[in-house]
Formats: C-alpha cells, sequence, structure tokens
C-alpha cells in the first residue's frame, strides 16, 4: 500500500491545515409529511487541505509520484492525521490494546494537572518488563512518542520505537520525555515502549505517539483514531509553482473514508 509522504523533518503537513469531519444521513419523507431520518453510517468522510511552502524538489517529487501512483482521484492510499494521537485509550492502560506484561497497573493517581487520571506502573520482577502499544504506521515514517513521567525515587526510564531508543532521567517531579526517529525499515507497523527495570514503580500521564520530529499539546484519547487507509486526491490535477531555484509550493486537497 501507497502512503502520503512526510515532508522536511519528518512531517505530514505545513500548518495551518484544514480538516472538515462530515457526516450523511438519508432522509425518507412520508404521505403524510412525517420524515424518517436514518444516519448513512459508511459513508462519512473527512476532507482536508494541506498547503506547502518552501518545499525542495524531492519533498514536491514525492507528491507528485504519489499523485501519479494513485492516478489522480482513482486509487487510494494510506494517510495519517497529521493533528492527532494516534495511541488508543491514552488514561485507560487496562484496555486491551495495551500490553504491560507482568507489570502491576493502577490508576487514578494525580497527574501533572492536579486532577486523577494518571496510573502508576510497578515492575516487581527479576527482568525488564514493558509497557507498549502496536500502531499501524509505516516503519519509515518518523513519529514522536512521548509521555509524562514521575517517580519518587531519581533514576532513569527507557522509551522505545522498535529498535530506537531514549534513556530519559526520571524523579520526584513530573517531566515530560519522548523519543522520535524512524522505526524499522519496511514494517507496516510499529510498537511504542515503556521500559521499566527490575523493582521500579513510575507514575505515567499523557502518553501520545504523533507523526512528527517532536512533541504537540497532548491530547486524551479513547477508540484509537487517526489512520485512514482509504484516502483520496480530491481531483484529477496537482498543480506545483516554482517560487525559488529548487522551491515550490502547492495545495492539495484530499478525502478520506471513515
Amino acid at each position: 500500500m501507497n502512503w502520503y509522504p512526510q515532508v522536511g523533518t519528518g512531517s505530514i503537513a505545513q500548518l495551518p491545515v484544514t480538516r472538515t469531519r462530515k457526516w450523511r444521513a438519508i432522509t425518507n419523507s412520508l404521505e403524510s409529511g412525517e420524515e424518517v431520518m436514518l444516519p448513512d453510517t459508511t459513508a462519512g468522510q473527512i476532507d482536508w487541505k494541506l498547503t506547502y511552502q518552501d518545499l525542495g524538489s524531492a519533498e514536491a517529487q514525492s507528491l507528485s509520484s504519489l499523485f501519479t501512483a494513485s492516478r489522480g482521484q482513482f486509487a487510494p492510499f494510506g494517510f495519517v492525521d497529521p493533528l492527532a494521537n494516534l495511541l488508543g485509550w491514552s488514561e485507560a492502560l487496562s484496555q486491551s490494546c495495551w500490553q504491560a506484561g507482568l507489570l502491576q497497573l493502577n490508576a487514578g493517581i494525580t497527574d501533572p494537572l492536579g486532577t486523577q487520571r494518571a496510573s502508576s506502573l510497578a515492575n516487581p520482577n527479576t527482568a525488564a518488563q514493558m509497557l507498549q502499544q502496536t500502531v499501524a504506521i509505516p516503519g519509515n515514517y518518523v513519529a514522536c512518542f512521548s509521555a509524562y513521567l514521575w517517580s519518587a525515587v531519581v533514576g532513569t526510564v527507557t522509551l522505545e520505537r522498535d529498535r530506537t531508543q531514549a534513556t530519559v532521567n526520571v524523579g520526584p517531579f513530573w517531566t515530560r520525555a519522548y523519543v522520535s526517529g524512524q522505526g524499522g525499515s519496511g514494517t507496516a507497523q510499529s510498537t511504542f515502549s515503556i521500559v521499566l527495570a527490575t523493582g521500579q514503580l513510575i507514575g505515567v500521564w499523557g502518553l501520545q505517539v504523533e507523526t512528527q520530529p517532536y512533541p504537540s499539546a497532548y491530547k486524551q484519547t479513547e477508540v484509537p483514531l487517526g489512520i485512514y487507509q482509504e484516502t483520496y486526491f480530491a481531483g484529477d490535477e496537482l498543480t506545483t509553482t516554482s517560487t525559488a531555484p529548487g522551491l515550490s509550493s502547492c495545495e492539495i486537497a484530499l478525502i478520506s473514508r471513515v
């Protein structure tokens, strides 16, 4: 499957991004004047308007190549919401999308906002244990995995995206840590993990994955959303304007079926 390319250092889009969610309902008007209205659940879509400035030659070519491979509006490709947290149930770590190994989980501890939406993770075992979730994004996408971490005892925690690791310091103050980079080459999904050493106890909140190099403001999630494998170009023309030697601009309209 083809995927929409990233540009720059690893972003899907440049700001501003226009995202319009559309629903459709079917209405049947009866002779009595009554109307019966039912949702058409298979006809929902998201319209995207993406504007790019100062694209390099390779970046402009990657967009043109996808347009050619898709034959304009004809063939679908994968698209990742550039505004979304791609993790499911970011504050409910007991949900089935999370794999916690032999870690002990407790919800309802105080988070950085002063509410009780964070969780504690404890590893009483004799080997390191992971909290992890797998996301269906291509391995060659740049992605950022971030979390707010706390520990009563000063130490370190490892964040992972496949084979990419970042070892971060934790202590008695909430700190946002992240790991950024590409995953496994040629893979169709990536696994994001927090690794706890033997005997370690930490607090965690604000888990987030996004397809860009650095973390943005945390977005709470429930059911996983943001990956659209049936996306189309909205027209059969792609216009790119040369603005300077080696630089281009363009506007792209997409439609994602949901």
